[in-house]
């Protein structure tokens, strides 16, 4: 009896590390803040469908974009003058800013991740922020390093990763979206005309184009992803934040909440204050009770013990027949 409930106990040890061992499925998901109800919001990336209205509470500073960062959300917030940080659950995990060793930030608005690094938009010169300006940071919260977009962008809002360096937008003249590189050298003008006023997110579409959320011309705009030229837009009232979604319709977002572009006309699907998209991923498992169950039988499977002369052997039927009854 000693040995069969010390070998019950070991198999049951056995068969719940294995359970540790199946892989996790990661599950994707399009994140914004709310900056009117201070919370994310979640939407299906495929159609835009939203999907919980209320994935965590914010601060009531402003926020403008969320972003994945490892296994933590960071969350600009443009009034707060920081960078809140979160895991994935929501839980608070401190902030960077307003100050900091080497800087701070004032009128913050979108960021970027590229190579591991964070680079944060930055406009005001309070808190010893250095006015017009790209701030990077580790994904450890270290600050690295800082350069300025004065004259190029005067007031930077948003970032993206683009053929090695980084596009910046810009709410003023002079150029609607400049080129830089990663360590901060102009690149020259990406695009530049009437088409746009006061660029704040963009998006490279999935043929390559740039999708930019114009706030002043009350357009989404799509510019040539080599040579930033005009291609097209649609009507959108002071859009801030633009995605394009896996069915090839356009999620954007404007102070009245969220909105899908099939194509023809605009829809919208959620209200709040809506800013910048961005993608998280998080990793989801079975039900505890299902795996619970299923090792229960499994390891109650084996107690039916047969004895002979030579040896003791393990009969698995009953095993098998009742892991087929409960999947």
């Amino acid at each position: 009896m000693r040995f069969r409930s010390s070998f019950r106990n070991l198999l049951t040890v056995v068969l719940l590390v294995c359970v540790q061992l199946v892989p996790v499925q990661a599950q994707s998901y399009l994140m914004m803040p709310d900056s009117t109800n201070n919370r994310v919001v979640l939407f299906d990336p495929f159609n835009g469908a939203v999907l919980n209205t209320n994935y965590f509470g914010l601060a009531a500073g402003t926020p403008v974009h969320a972003m994945q960062v490892g296994n933590e959300i960071w969350v600009s917030e443009q009034v707060g003058d920081r960078v809140s940080r979160w895991d994935l659950t929501g839980n608070a995990l401190g902030a960077i800013g307003p100050t900091f060793t080497g800087g701070g930030f004032d009128n913050i608005r979108g960021m970027g991740l590229i190579n591991n690094t964070v680079y944060v938009t930055n406009a005001g010169t309070a808190n010893g922020a250095p006015g017009a300006a790209i701030l990077s940071f580790n994904t450890a919260g270290n600050f690295q390093s800082t350069f300025t977009t004065a004259g190029l962008a005067p007031s930077p809002f948003g970032i993206l990763s683009h053929q090695g360096g980084m596009l910046v937008s810009s709410s003023s003249a002079n150029d609607d979206i400049h080129r830089f590189s990663l360590a901060g050298a102009s690149l020259g003008t990406f695009h530049n005309t009437t088409s746009l006023n006061f660029a704040e997110q963009m998006y490279t579409a999935a043929n390559g184009n740039i999708l930019v959320a114009g706030f002043s011309s009350n357009n989404v705009v799509r510019l040539d992803g080599a040579t930033g030229a005009f291609i097209s837009q649609f009507t959108a009232a002071g859009p801030r934040g633009v995605w394009e979604l896996g069915n090839g319709n356009i999620l954007w977002t404007n102070g009245s909440g969220a909105h899908i572009y099939d194509g023809v006309s605009s829809t919208q699907i959620y209200t709040g204050g809506g800013r910048y998209l961005d993608l998280l991923q998080v990793s989801s498992v079975p039900e505890p009770g299902v795996w619970l169950l299923s090792v229960t039988g499994l390891a109650g499977g084996y107690w039916w013990i047969r004895r002979s002369n030579s040896a003791k052997k393990l009969v698995a039927a009953k095993s098998i027949r009742h892991a087929k009854n409960i999947r």
